[in-house]
């Protein structure tokens, strides 16, 4: 019953008979009362100092006596310490800063019993500049070296922290001897962060090292200097063991040669596949240890590239092993890609797009290849390393013109993935014999091709190319100044020359000298100004001077031919003979054969367009 007073003891009877009895204790039923808990209600930074409120005063009661505990964050243990009367309030004496403190609180309601502790409350220390330096770090994607990196860091704990952080400033040297500073709020476009680290989402391809320090209302940290490239070790995979289950991830390696200058070890691990700055971790150790257990989530049928790492003085990064690891293992992908490369009569080069590790869902250590025919195949193992995007394989001892099948597919500890077939056909002796005649009658008919367009090219303003390229010259007779037509003309005025020369019956016009003239020659060396109407400015120029001027020598046309006797005797008349006189005779020779001084010029054109071919063969 409710306020009543009650007499408890307690008694006890072994296997002897034999009974024992406690005191008697007499108590009112009114205590066994529990009230809620209290809530903190406010608190001051400087002093440290909570106040909460009770429930008591709801109950009817009066305020009893509380208790108050409390403890750092980093600290598992609560420190309790009593708080008597009804004050409601308790200060922190000489906090540490940059710490935040829990706080937990329970009272009485006058004699009745303790309630439970209230909700955990934080206070935050006082707040000052930051403490440390960054863990920074950079990811080279699955390689160790790479062109392209990004910075990556974890956040500052805020023991370290010691406010809230604004940003970070951001320093980067150049391959080129230049550096250039930054600025990035928390809320940066460049900056990708998760709960516990950062990246900087930005391209660092000639980057050679950076500085990064954190910064809050209050100062800024110490920066933390890192080269991007690491110096690369010769890759041995037995220098590093690795052993993986759901919660742990244990790295082990061994120290082969002593390494100068070391100051740590960094091992990291990061999800194969995973974009740049992304599925990655890493932790920092000293030199004397060479073991180290990792606790994570780690996923099942997912690729880890575990890599170690040696910091050496001036923060230079040196590779110094890896391996990949899976917690679960599953059977690879599909191959992506698998074709025939080159292909003879009793062999075959073969190319496949090696399975990516994201999709490899264990360690791949080596492809299989069958080929053969009739359901006769024969299978070889091909080591996956080195790790390479694309590799090929040659068959061998295969038949003359036969066809046969080829797959391959990769293979890890869960068995072996599904097949990539490939069917191909040898090449017969006979195909091989006439492909190679058409490939040097197509080589040969280039070549020959080529030339030709060259010496098109290197004749098209010569002179002395008429005599190379007749085809493109004009062939214009000239009757007015032919020696044989003047003949004919004398025997047809004289009628006793056709019984002293009957041969003259075989004369003909077919006989006539030809006279070559280039009809490039029309075609001005300066380019031709047009005017609005598009007519040629030049064009009657060229008219009046082409009715003068013999286009391919520049002399006075010899257009004056004796027709008759009457124009015989004007002549004879005058005293002076068209036939008679040694200079008018020589006049046709003069003006169209060539002088030694044209002689000479040709000869040397010739040499030249010799040498020119010559060159252009022996370039081709």
């Amino acid at each position: 019953m409710s306020q009543s007073e009650l007499q408890v003891w307690v008694q006890t009877k072994d296997q002897d008979g034999t009974v024992s009895r406690s005191e008697t204790i007499t108590f009112d039923t009114a205590v066994i009362r529990k009230p809620p808990p209290p809530k903190i209600t406010s608190s001051y930074h400087e002093p440290m100092e909570i106040h909460w409120t009770s429930a008591c005063d709801q109950l009817m009661h009066e305020l009893g006596p509380c208790n108050v505990r409390h403890r750092s964050e980093a600290q598992p243990a609560w420190i309790e310490q009593d708080e008597g009367g009804v004050s409601g309030s308790f200060t922190l004496d000489s906090p540490e800063p940059c710490i935040n403190y829990l706080f937990q609180v329970q009272c009485a309601c006058d004699t009745s019993l303790m309630s439970e502790w209230s909700e955990i409350y934080t206070i935050q220390s006082a707040e000052r500049a930051p403490i440390g330096t960054l863990n920074v770090w950079r990811d080279c994607g699955m390689l160790p070296k790479r062109s392209e990196c990004v910075l990556a860091w974890k956040k500052l704990p805020m023991t370290k922290a010691c406010g809230q952080i604004i940003g970070y400033n951001l320093r980067l040297y150049f391959d080129n001897g230049t550096h250039a500073a930054f600025n990035e709020p928390v809320e940066s476009s460049v900056l990708v962060c998760s709960e516990a680290q950062c990246y900087y989402n930005s391209s660092l391809k000639t980057v050679k090292s950076f500085s990064i320090d954190t910064y809050n209302a209050l100062g800024v940290s110490q920066p933390s200097h890192l080269d991007i490239q690491a110096q690369e070790k010769i890759l041995k995979e037995e220098d590093i063991y690795l052993e993986m289950n759901e919660n742990n991830l244990t790295v082990s390696w061994n120290i082969t040669t002593r390494i100068p200058d070391i100051k740590e070890y960094v091992v990291q691990y990061k999800e194969a596949g995973s974009s740049l700055g992304q599925g990655l971790d890493w932790i920092r150790l000293n030199t004397s240890v060479t073991k180290v257990t990792i606790k994570g989530q780690f996923k099942k049928f997912t690729a880890y590239q575990v890599s170690v790492f040696t910091v050496l003085e001036h923060n230079k990064v040196q590779f110094y092993c890896t391996d990949v690891t899976h917690f679960v293992q599953g059977k690879p992908a599909k191959v992506p890609l698998f074709k025939v490369q080159s292909c003879g009569t009793t062999h075959v080069t073969l190319l496949w797009e090696t399975v990516m590790m994201s999709v490899q869902n264990g360690v791949t250590p080596y492809y299989q290849v069958g080929y053969g025919k009739d359901n006769v195949f024969t299978v070889k193992n091909v080591s996956a390393h080195p790790q390479l995007e694309k590799r090929t394989i040659k068959l061998d001892d295969l038949n003359e013109n036969q066809n046969y099948e080829v797959w391959i597919n990769a293979v890890n500890q869960a068995g072996p993935g599904p097949t990539t077939t490939v069917l191909f056909r040898t090449q017969s002796s006979e195909n091989i014999g006439a492909n190679v005649k058409n490939i040097l009658f197509v080589i040969f008919g280039g070549l020959g091709l080529v030339a030709l367009l060259c010496a098109l090219f290197c004749c098209w303003d010569n002179k002395a190319c008429s005599a190379v390229l007749p085809s493109l010259y004009d062939k214009v007779p000239d009757p007015h100044n032919s020696n044989i037509i003047r003949e004919l003309k004398t025997q047809i005025n004289d009628s006793l020359a056709w019984l002293r020369k009957p041969e003259v019956e075989k004369i003909s016009l077919s006989e006539i000298e030809i006279i070559k003239t280039s009809s490039l020659a029309f075609i001005p060396q300066t380019d031709k100004i047009m005017n609005e109407d598009g007519d040629d400015p030049l064009k009657d120029v060229l008219t009046e001077e082409h009715k003068n001027t013999h286009c391919g020598c520049g002399k006075q046309e010899y257009s004056k031919m004796v027709d008759s006797d009457e124009d015989r005797n004007e002549e004879d008349e005058t005293g002076q003979s068209s036939w008679s006189s040694e200079e008018d005779n020589a006049g046709y020779e003069q003006h169209f054969m060539p002088t030694d001084l044209d002689l000479q010029e040709i000869e040397e054109r010739e040499r030249t367009e010799k040498r020119l071919r010559t060159n252009v063969l022996s370039v081709l």
